[in-house]
């Protein structure tokens, strides 16, 4: 349950070359009365959404749309009755077939080898060692030596597909958490394409194989580039250490508590902005839907989108678990404080300590 959002297994088929891609799903056991929803939904890099929407009729459901030629995207299926499937990665000439029942598993056969690969990889039993991860006592206690032991099996699949974007979609999760070692690691990385290590999975590696060094508090700020709204670069040292204090603010569209935080945020910002920047940096890899929220949520100050979300750029340079996660820079360049929610607020981490007593 920690290697993937959703477990199912899958099998190819030869089909022909198709103009879109297509999912068709045929389930036994759902009558029309029953009005079963469908959803399906596509990721980037550390988020999804839904994207359509469908209703089993006479036992089937169905999606379609374009990709650009050289895409491959993951997606995934949720039903209202609970039901769910294996990661799906498709192109535009995927075709996948879901089969199954309503009240039991469903697998997805494709024309992509991916699929394939993926299939390889939920076929490997870690139930034996996700059982010890149950409650919260169990996931604690035992989960670093759970983790590296589902390396340890795993290992023959992600040796054998090093190219595979199935493989690192799973094995970044590792990488995340520190379960693989470093020798293995770099096995993997060696062994990828220019292609491949141009990606956020393939960046990730290369991160952890070399981390960078995280500024600490009392420490220069680390600098960084991304882009603002408009898609003009930036480097953060064109905001700080020129004379304010400048906020960084770590988020995601899909943090809730982020957007708690933007009224006051939005109040600060009014009162002190003779005194204080506020410089958002968006830990999403989709830029569209970073604007989205924005433009949503009536954000007047700087922000920042390197496009890397938590696999590499700034997102890995400071290091935020937690978001929001907030860094606030001195008017020299010296980070003063590093908090999130729960570990204090603004007045008690920024107002009263700093920009009152200027």
């Amino acid at each position: 349950m920690f290697r993937h959002l959703f477990f199912a297994t899958a099998a190819l088929f030869t089909v022909g070359t198709a103009s879109a891609w297509k999912i068709e799903g045929r389930i036994a056991g759902v009558a029309d009365k029953d009005s079963v929803s469908v959803m399906l939904f596509r990721y980037w890099g550390n988020i999804g959404r839904s994207i359509q929407t469908d209703t089993i009729r006479n036992g089937r459901f169905s999606f379609s749309d374009t990709l650009p030629a050289s895409e491959m995207v993951m997606m995934s299926i949720r039903a209202g009755n609970g039901r769910t499937t294996s990661n799906l990665w498709i192109t535009d000439t995927t075709e996948i077939r879901i089969g199954g029942a309503a009240d039991g598993k469903w697998t997805a056969a494709s024309n992509e080898p991916e699929q394939e690969i993926e299939q390889a990889i939920d076929a490997i039993d870690l139930s034996d060692l996700d059982s010890l991860l149950e409650t919260d006592e169990g996931y604690w206690k035992y989960r670093d030596s759970v983790w590296r032991i589902h390396v340890e099996r795993l290992w023959p699949v992600f040796d054998q597909y090093p190219n595979s974007q199935a493989m690192l979609n799973c094995l970044n999760f590792y990488v995340k958490v520190g379960a693989v070692p470093h020798d293995k690691l770099q096995r993997i990385y060696d062994r990828l394409t220019p292609e491949m290590r141009g990606t956020l999975n393939g960046e990730a590696i290369a991160v952890a194989l070399d981390p960078p060094r995280i500024p600490q508090v009392g420490e220069p700020f680390g600098d960084f580039q991304a882009a603002d709204t408009s898609g003009a670069t930036h480097r953060l040292s064109d905001f700080a250490g020129r004379g304010k204090y400048v906020l960084l603010d770590f988020w995601s569209v899909g943090c809730g508590g982020c957007y708690a935080a933007f009224p006051e945020l939005k109040e600060i910002y009014t009162r002190y902005k003779d005194r204080l920047e506020i410089v958002g940096v968006s830990l999403d890899a989709n830029r569209e839907m970073w604007q989205g929220a924005i433009i949503w949520q009536a954000l007047p100050w700087v922000h920042l989108s390197d496009g890397k979300g938590t696999y590499a750029g700034a997102g890995v340079l400071y290091k935020p678990d937690v978001m929001p996660t907030y860094v606030l820079i001195d008017p020299q360049g010296t980070i003063v404080e590093r908090w999130y929610p729960g570990e204090g607020d603004f007045r008690s981490r920024m107002i009263e300590p700093y920009l009152e007593k200027q």
